[in-house]
């Protein structure tokens, strides 16, 4: 009887593995830009076969040694000479993050020479839905039965892209123009790929080296697109600051105070834009007219500026004014709660860098880098965590780091 329950044990666990190699699964399809290539099975656990629709053309990976993930590139039957000016032999490392997961064969020196996303199930695009990213909002519509037309206007100009699924009901999409000529500002992507968990539900652009681009857009009820603008902009400046006398001033999404006063602004857009100047008036108590108001790491960063109206630009001046953040949460406590696919271009550098950390803080990652460790041990809202092995970011604050690398990668 042991020897029956033994034998049948070994059978399921030979039939577990023989349907698994480490995070590639039988049924799992990898697209190379050209065919869409579909795992048919994982030998002993370790060799995964994959074919093209007409079985015609294959490729297959041996794991490589204990390391999950890895495999190496050889030949079969119907794969004679290897793909992508690779070599058999090369390493083949199989990539899995919450925004994209893909294969990426290496060369020498460690140079990709090409990725293969992995194509997941996903629902269709609701036709009329709305998406909004960077100013933009645009709606979907039905096109050419299988594809998603995208469109928008903003400052009397269209805005369109064609998204064409790489199979049916999967997340991946080819980008291209759109019939009417519109201007396609994801010209330079490569594909893209639909996010979707609870009520987040994001469109990610990637480029011809797989890295994502700045400009995701993410479904949303509202058609407005300077109602949406503005809200993105007012949740990187609301809180509560001091300035160097230390005098209190809080801002609140439509309106602030100085000194426990009434301080009234209005935000300044152009054709729904956000220009990222606030409109005080003459009535003061502590700004007056048009002022530029910038975050950084320590808080906000308020400059007078010459600006015309109705123009996007203005100029300058040399009263400037730092607001120190005094809230009880971190700076940048917006990065995990709101997706930050718009306005992230107004930041500097160094901004991006404590913003994308900050992220990692609010749960209690310890830094190495001296300049990171001291800045958020002087916060009184940060807790060192014991490990950091122990820390999970959700899936909109794992795609906000990405968009803050992205973002950084572009200045």
């Amino acid at each position: 009887m042991k020897r029956i329950i033994i034998t049948l044990l070994a059978f399921a666990l030979s039939s577990f593995t023989l349907a698994y190699a480490q995070g590639i699964r039988v049924g799992d399809s990898f697209y190379d830009g050209d065919l869409l290539y579909t795992v048919k099975e994982v030998r002993m656990g370790t060799v995964v076969y994959m074919t093209d629709v007409l079985g015609e053309e294959e490729l297959t990976l041996e794991q490589w040694g204990s390391t999950p993930d890895v495999f190496r590139l050889r030949p079969s039957r119907n794969a004679e000479d290897p793909k992508y000016g690779a070599e058999f032999g090369c390493r083949v490392n199989f990539v899995s993050r919450p925004d994209n997961s893909y294969l990426e064969v290496i060369g020498d020196n460690d140079i990709v020479l090409k990725v293969l996303p992995l194509v997941k199930p996903m629902d269709s695009f609701e036709d009329g839905s709305f998406w909004h990213g960077d100013a933009l909002v645009y709606t979907a519509h039905t096109f050419e039965e299988v594809s998603v037309l995208m469109k928008a206007s903003a400052e009397g100009e269209e805005h369109e892209f064609v998204l064409t699924p790489i199979t049916d009901g999967g997340d991946l999409y080819v980008v291209s123009d759109g019939p009417d000529e519109g201007v396609n500002q994801f010209g330079a992507a490569a594909y893209a790929r639909r996010v979707r968990q609870g009520s987040l539900d994001v469109l990610c652009f990637y480029g011809k080296k797989n890295n994502l681009l700045t400009d995701a857009l993410e479904a949303t009820k509202v058609s407005d697109a300077q109602q949406l603008n503005v809200r993105k902009w007012m949740e990187m400046i609301t809180g509560d600051y001091c300035t160097e006398s230390g005098s209190q001033v809080k801002i609140w999404s439509d309106q602030g105070s100085y000194k426990g006063k009434d301080m009234h602004f209005a935000p300044v857009t152009f054709n729904g834009m956000v220009t990222g100047v606030l409109d005080f008036g003459s009535g003061g108590p502590f700004f007056v007219g048009k002022v530029e108001a910038v975050p950084t790491p320590g808080g906000l960063r308020m400059t007078e500026v010459k600006m015309n109206e109705g123009e996007p630009w203005y100029e300058k001046t040399v009263s400037s004014y730092e607001l120190e953040w005094t809230g009880r949460e971190s700076r940048f406590d917006f990065a995990s709660r709101s997706l930050l696919n718009s306005g992230l271009r107004r930041l500097d550098k160094p901004t991006l860098r404590v913003m994308r950390n900050a992220i990692l803080a609010a749960h209690g990652y310890v830094f190495k880098a001296k300049d990171l460790k001291a800045y958020f041990e002087d916060q009184l809202w940060y807790t060192p965590a014991r490990s950091n092995a122990s820390i999970r970011l959700s899936l909109l604050e794992q795609l906000n780091v990405a968009l803050i690398q992205a973002a950084e990668r572009a200045q």
